[in-house]
């Protein structure tokens, strides 16, 4: 995720938003972003494979670390926004950018991995949420919502739409579900850089209402990334959902819930295609039948 004025602070220019130009990919290309993708995919699962009731968030990073460097990928938050690990861990009310530590994850815990990796060039990125030991049935709804949201995003995106209508149809699903998002951060275009233009919110924003929205392309490549929060949403006062609030951590990188509620984060990156979507963050070898 991005904002305006990232807490993450790369070292290239931030990604210009509005009317900056958005690339669109050759069927090479989106390959070559897929084969980041499936590297992404197995390093997530190998963190998803560790975490459980008594592991440490340190330890769950290590195993997604472990899988990029046996892939001879690099992990692109560490080598370019001097992150500290390779993958982000963020535990309940920690939306995201959560570091690594020795804190033992605990029945109940919702733990978000968050990876992104450049692989021969090319960047992919994408986030799991991980319910740890037993889990009540408030956090397990929410990441079931938190994961039928991106699953509504993937068929939603065609060639012609505009990014606010999808935007908007995901707001309307997360307002009918009960739940709130986060305001301030986004998905973005995915490429030779992790972060790229565009802006592409998982809820309707002013900037979709404006100079920030975007129609969909064939080639297009976006990391789509919906963050839902246990917590009703506020009324929005207009076309906008008004997200809760969020600060800073105790670390000069994560992002929190203010109220301290937990929240659920997940992400794929996903190419628009002639036919649709095709999400490339996925273990899946071959993705037959699909032209850019």
């Amino acid at each position: 995720m991005f904002r305006t004025s990232p807490i993450l602070a790369t070292r290239r220019p931030a990604p210009s938003r509005g009317r900056a130009p958005i690339a669109r990919r050759t069927r090479g290309e989106i390959s070559a972003i897929a084969a980041a993708g499936e590297i992404v995919a197995a390093a997530l699962d190998a963190g998803r494979r560790t975490a459980s009731v008594g592991t440490s968030t340190a330890v769950v990073a290590e195993s997604v670390e472990a899988v990029l460097e046996s892939r001879g990928a690099e992990a692109v938050l560490r080598s370019e926004f001097d992150f500290p690990a390779a993958c982000c861990t963020s535990v309940n009310e920690t939306v995201i950018h959560g570091v690594p530590s020795d804190r033992a994850l605990v029945d109940g815990d919702l733990l978000s991995i968050d990876v992104a990796c450049r692989f021969d060039g090319w960047c992919a990125d994408a986030a799991i949420t991980v319910p740890v030991g037993e889990v009540d049935a408030g956090r397990t709804r929410l990441v079931a919502e938190t994961e039928a949201t991106l699953q509504a995003a993937i068929a939603a995106i065609r060639p012609g739409r505009r990014w606010s209508e999808v935007a908007r149809e995901l707001q309307e699903r997360v307002e009918r579900s009960g739940f709130a998002t986060i305001t301030g951060w986004t998905g973005h275009g995915v490429g030779r850089e992790v972060h790229e233009a565009p802006a592409a919110p998982a809820t309707l924003t002013a900037g979709l209402l404006g100079r920030g929205d975007f129609t969909l392309l064939p080639g297009m490549v976006l990391a789509v990334e919906p963050v839902l929060v246990l917590q009703a949403p506020p009324p929005s006062g207009g076309p906008c959902l008004r997200g809760v609030a969020t600060v800073r951590g105790g670390d000069a990188w994560s992002v929190e819930t203010a109220s301290g509620v937990p929240a659920c984060h997940v992400e794929h990156t996903i190419a628009v295609t002639t036919r649709g979507a095709e999400v490339l963050t996925t273990m899946t070898a071959t993705r037959e039948g699909v032209e850019a």
